[in-house]
C-alpha cells in the first residue's frame, strides 16, 4: 500500500473512531457562574500604617466584624517632639472614596446617601491635641472629628510604638457611634442592618512639619 493511502485510511479510521458530540438543544446551554466579586480585601498587614473602621451587623453574623479599610489618608500637619509627645497635636485627612471592604455591592451601599453619601462629603478630618503622658509608652488625647458635615470631640488613648529624631509611630483605638454623623437610621429601623457602635483602628507614622 502506497504512503499516500496508508495516511487517507488512517484519517477515516480516526474520524469513525471519534466520538460525536450530541448538539445542545435550545435553552439547554449551561449559565455562565457569576462573575466573582472583584474588589480587593482590605490590607491584611497589622504592622502597615493603616486606618480601618470595624462595623458589625444588628443581627450578628459569623463574618462580624466587617472591617472597612480607607485606603488612602495623609496627616496634614503635626506638631511635636518625638521625646516628650505632651502639648503635641496633629491633622489627618481621610478619604472616604478610597473605602473598601472586599465587597463591590456592600462598599457601593456604604457610599450611598442612605450612609456616606459620597456625592457631597468625600472626606473626614481628625485634629489631635491636649496630648497627655499616661507612662512611657502610652497617652491620652483629644480627637475632634469632621465627617458628613457635623463635628464630635471624642476622649481617646494611643500607644507609642517607636520614634526618631523627627517622627513618632503610633497606634489606637476608638469606639464612636454612627449616629454622631447621622450615618444610616436607628436601630431600631427595621430596615438598618448596621450596629449603631463602630471602632476605628489607627496606625500612623507621625512626621514633624
Amino acid at each position: 500500500m502506497s504512503t499516500l493511502k496508508l495516511f487517507v485510511l488512517t484519517v477515516a479510521l480516526a474520524g469513525c473512531a471519534r466520538k460525536e458530540e450530541p448538539a445542545p438543544t435550545p435553552g439547554s446551554a449551561k449559565a455562565p457562574d457569576k462573575a466573582p466579586d472583584k474588589a480587593a480585601p482590605p490590607a491584611a498587614d497589622p504592622d502597615a500604617d493603616h486606618v480601618w473602621i470595624l462595623a458589625s451587623h444588628k443581627a450578628p453574623k459569623p463574618n462580624d466584624p466587617v472591617q472597612v479599610a480607607i485606603d488612602k489618608f495623609k496627616v496634614t500637619k503635626a506638631t511635636f517632639d518625638p521625646k516628650n509627645l505632651e502639648g503635641g497635636t496633629a491633622s489627618l485627612e481621610l478619604d472616604l472614596s478610597s473605602l473598601h471592604t472586599g465587597s463591590d455591592k456592600r462598599d457601593t451601599h456604604l457610599k450611598s446617601e442612605s450612609y456616606i453619601d459620597l456625592s457631597k462629603f468625600t472626606t473626614a478630618t481628625i485634629d489631635i491635641d491636649n496630648v497627655k503622658k499616661t507612662d512611657d509608652k502610652h497617652f491620652t488625647a483629644d480627637a475632634d472629628v469632621k465627617l458628613r458635615g457635623l463635628e464630635k470631640k471624642y476622649p481617646v488613648t494611643f500607644e507609642v510604638l517607636s520614634s526618631t529624631a523627627d517622627s513618632v509611630r503610633i497606634k489606637g483605638e476608638q469606639k464612636f457611634g454612627r449616629l454622631d454623623f447621622t450615618i444610616g437610621k436607628d436601630a431600631s429601623d427595621a430596615n438598618e442592618s448596621v450596629a449603631p457602635d463602630l471602632t476605628i483602628q489607627l496606625q500612623l507614622t507621625l512626621k514633624k512639619t
